[in-house]
């Protein structure tokens, strides 16, 4: 009698947590959609937003647009005539078809309605995780976005410092290094929301997992930076250079004082984006090389991170190698952001249930 009771009873645990345990896969599930949609809003902002290059033959200057688009040719006509007005598109010698004027506005048009549309889901998500409990899972991934918002907005005010108060600074546009800190940073976030999307419940890092984190981030920086200055018009060979396997050292120095070589220089600009790139690259061999002396079995999340490593450098010798073609860099920068999530993911360390 006994031994029915316990069977009894221990079916009926198995049972109610068989019933707990469905509805946390689906509130799991939907935690995993919600950041999906955030990472895909955020790489549409990402395309849209910093990425204009992809239409190179239009007006750099957006025109104004409202919330409802012009209904009618006539309606869009006089759109195109004043934006044609525009004191800023006169100045700048414009001229496009109205045609081409059509697509740089639906272009703003998309980009603004991603933007609003991002913050909104953005601020749905903290709501829907503070006021529900079983969506806390995703508060501090949540957190984490706010983080990186308010370092990006902390970059921007120190930049906007520098660039009044540093006199080797006023000389420069120093909208290239906005574009740099928009690329940076929204690279990082739609990374963390990706990775969110495939682990929602946030786990610790340790000391060697931050490294190779701030690895990847510096190398994004580099390749930001490098984008912005449009590094890739003065040397189009890999691995070698204009003069053989190494670069001249007069090209690297040519900016005085030597820092500004860092923030301002192509040659330079792109020479420390291979050293970082390769040097990740010969990094994660080593580490291979030392996990599969320990274990085996713990090759597979360094070699996954090396064979995207791998990729995101052969895309990006080829976008050199075909002029710095904006569709190729932009599947370049595309890749980094893959690569980043991963490396989120494989190098988050679960605790484990006592």
């Amino acid at each position: 009698m006994a031994v029915a009771e316990i069977l009894i009873r221990s079916s009926a645990v198995v049972s109610s947590d068989a019933a707990s345990a469905e509805p946390a896969h689906i509130e799991a599930l939907a935690v995993r959609a919600y950041f999906l949609v955030l990472a895909l809003l955020g790489l549409a902002a990402f395309a849209l937003g910093i990425e204009n290059r992809l239409t190179p033959a239009l007006f750099a200057i957006a025109p104004p647009v409202d919330l409802v688009p012009p209904l009618g040719e006539q309606a869009w006509y006089a759109a195109f005539v004043l934006h044609q007005q525009d004191p800023v598109f006169s100045a700048c010698g414009g001229a496009e078809s109205l045609a081409q004027f059509k697509l740089l506005y639906w272009w703003e048009w998309l980009r603004r309605g991603s933007v609003l549309l991002l913050g909104g889901v953005l601020a749905s998500g903290f709501f829907a995780a503070a006021v529900v409990p079983e969506y806390r899972i995703a508060l501090r991934r949540l957190a984490g976005l706010a983080l990186i918002g308010a370092a990006y907005l902390a970059a921007v005010l120190l930049l906007d410092l520098a660039a009044a108060r540093v006199e080797d600074l006023m000389r420069y546009n120093v909208g290239q290094y906005r574009h740099a800190l928009d690329v940076t940073f929204l690279s990082v976030a739609i990374a963390l929301a990706l990775a969110a999307a495939i682990v929602p419940r946030a786990h610790p890092f340790g000391r060697a997992s931050w490294v190779w984190i701030a690895l990847i981030v510096l190398d994004i920086c580099s390749g930001a930076l490098f984008a912005a200055r449009d590094a890739g018009s003065v040397w189009r060979s890999f691995p070698g250079y204009e003069t053989g396997l190494f670069p001249p050292l007069g090209r690297l120095t040519a900016y005085a004082p030597l820092w500004l070589n860092l923030t301002f220089n192509q040659y330079t600009i792109q020479f420390v984006h291979r050293v970082l790139s390769i040097g990740l690259w010969m990094a994660l061999i080593a580490n291979m090389i030392w996990n599969g002396r320990r274990d085996l079995r713990a090759l597979a999340r360094p070699a996954a991170l090396f064979v995207l490593v791998t990729a995101e450098m052969a895309a990006g010798i080829a976008t050199l190698l075909l002029g710095a073609s904006a569709a190729a860099a932009f599947l370049h920068e595309v890749g980094a952001i893959v690569l980043l999530a991963v490396a989120f993911v494989f190098l988050a360390s679960p605790r484990r249930a006592p």
